[in-house]
């Protein structure tokens, strides 16, 4: 079987074309993409695409420029679009802190992405082959990855695909020399600074030559068994995340009564993908402690970066580290408002009559000031129940309010006395002992809260 017809069955088996697609191709002027180049232009009117070719220069070798415009050479042979960009990665991984590597990766995604989102682009190919699967298994076993690392390169991931992902590189070096193909080599291959070097160059050669050429071969079949369990864990992970985790404003909520009968592996994976959120490096440590919480008091977190993982009662609450945001809205009495907030509309004004059975009214016959506050809580905040005056802080232990909500919730106030409480998210009001409507009351205040459609 040709390498193009090797092609042809991985884009119909992982659904990586559609007729009249729009594609980028990520090419760098290697071996590698360059024989995908030619591939997809030879089944270019098969399935009538629109092709861009996009490549980055690094800047981090003195023949990068050279590779640019090799690229751009080929493009014009090939008659397709070709859009470039120099990206100083040594630069971006000092600021960073990242490895060279990790640096030029990002940098290479992100400017695909955006080409991707600017052109409406329907597909991003990329040409990681066999060899790069198994590099990347061996790369992930020795940072101690789990399933997720050991799967290694998928074939499709998002808008991403890799027609070439289990031919080899000899397949393809061999592609390259009947058809003609020309392509630039990248002297830093064979430089042992670089960890993949060290696989690709010294440990794979050493397997091949204790266990046999057919070695290699074997390695990838076990990536794909382990790349299909993965995604049947990662499907059954979700399922229990729809059922174990719930959204409420910027927090992530886990139950923790429903994830602690889990099996290890599956809380693991819910707790990783609340992580991945907030764009968080994750490992195994770190979703080991996360898990601990789980059997720890409330009010125990775990601080990383940016992102906060808190016991809260019976829930792990995931927020990022923020400054508080509050909200405050001024309330003439002698006018009527219209207030939105989140997904809330509250409508305000002061009446001499009780009309509306789904308005609360507010006793403000006492209040002498001509205007009163909607607004989030601030320190030294009360209000008078029937046992007396109380500070807000231990109004909300009392009802069991979760520390999450408390700086969301509105309460409409006078100084720091506040006359009622709108939990809008169980969907409650507590009105000030002071403030009831009595029989001798004669002015109101109404107010009519209406929750909006949307997540706010």
């Amino acid at each position: 079987m040709s390498l193009l017809e090797k092609v042809k069955i991985n884009i119909e088996k992982y659904c990586m074309l559609k007729e009249g697609f729009k594609v980028l191709i990520g090419c760098s002027g290697g071996v590698d993409s360059m024989v995908l180049l030619d591939c997809i232009c030879r089944l270019k009117n098969e399935y009538n695409l629109d092709i861009t070719v996009a490549h980055l220069n690094h800047m981090l070798r003195p023949e990068a420029d050279d590779d640019e415009k090799f690229v751009i050479e080929m493009c014009k042979r090939y008659n397709i679009k070709c859009i470039t960009r120099k990206v100083d990665v040594a630069q971006l991984k000092k600021e960073k802190g990242l490895s060279e590597e990790e640096a030029g990766r990002n940098a290479r995604y992100s400017f695909f992405y955006e080409i991707a989102q600017k052109f409406n682009i329907d597909r991003i190919l990329l040409g990681h082959n066999k060899n790069d699967v198994i590099e990347t298994f061996f790369l992930n076993l020795f940072r101690g990855s789990g399933l997720e690392g050991l799967a290694s390169v998928p074939p499709v991931r998002d808008i991403v695909a890799r027609p070439l992902i289990n031919i080899s590189r000899e397949e393809i070096e061999e592609y390259a020399k009947i058809n003609n193909i020309p392509f630039v080599v990248d002297k830093t291959n064979f430089s042992l600074k670089y960890k993949r070097n060290i696989v690709r160059n010294e440990i794979l050669p050493f397997i091949k030559e204790k266990f046999g050429e057919s070695v290699l071969n074997i390695i990838y079949r076990t990536v794909e068994v382990i790349r299909e369990e993965n995604n049947q864990i990662e499907a059954l992970a979700n399922k229990y995340f729809q059922e174990c985790v719930q959204k409420e404003d910027v927090y992530y909520v886990l139950n923790i009564e429903k994830a602690k009968n889990l099996p290890a592996f599956l809380r693991r994976r819910i707790i990783k993908i609340m992580l991945e959120y907030y764009n968080s490096t994750i490992s195994y440590d770190m979703l080991k402690e996360v898990e601990e919480l789980f059997f720890l008091s409330s009010g125990k977190k775990k601080v990383y970066k940016d992102v906060v993982v808190e016991k809260q009662n019976d829930s792990l609450v995931f927020y990022r580290k923020a400054e508080k945001s509050s909200f405050c809205f001024e309330i003439c009495l002698d006018k009527e408002h219209q207030i939105f907030y989140k997904n809330f509309k509250f409508n305000i004004k002061t009446t001499h009559k009780i009309e509306n059975q789904k308005s609360i009214y507010i006793d403000i016959q006492q209040i002498s000031e001509k205007k009163l506050f909607l607004r989030t809580r601030r320190d030294g905040d009360f209000i008078y129940v029937k046992a007396g005056k109380k500070k807000l802080k231990e109004w909300f232990i009392d009802k069991k309010i979760p520390k999450r909500w408390r700086d969301s919730i509105l309460l409409l106030a006078k100084d720091s006395e506040v006359i009622a409480i709108f939990d809008i998210y169980s969907d409650t009001v507590t009105i000030n002992q002071n403030y009831k409507i009595k029989p001798d009351s004669k002015i109101y205040l109404e107010v009519n809260v209406r929750k909006m459609e949307g997540d706010g």
